[in-house]
């Protein structure tokens, strides 16, 4: 029992590492995401266009982004574990 507990809580730590690795090489969401783009999400999101919208709305984009791009590679990591621990 102890040992699935500490498998999920290493995969837990690793997917976090994986995130904040992400999200350091991705970098700022402003470089990525075009001013437009954001000011659209804002009005979505915020109903008026302000500084303080555009930027939660370049933070939600870039979130969201991180989140999907370490699902994909975590993913890619865990089957590629698998596969060389089942030899």
């Amino acid at each position: 029992m102890a040992g699935i507990v500490a498998r999920k809580i290493t995969r837990i730590f690793i997917f976090f590492a994986l995130m904040i690795a992400v999200g350091r090489w991705l970098g700022e969401p402003e470089k990525y995401i075009s001013y437009e783009f954001a000011k659209k999400i804002a009005t979505l999101t915020g109903g008026d266009i302000n500084a303080e919208t555009v930027y939660d709305a370049y933070f939600y984009i870039g979130f969201i982004v991180v989140i999907s791009t370490t699902a994909v590679i975590y993913i890619l990591t865990m089957r590629l574990v698998n596969k060389i621990m089942s030899k």
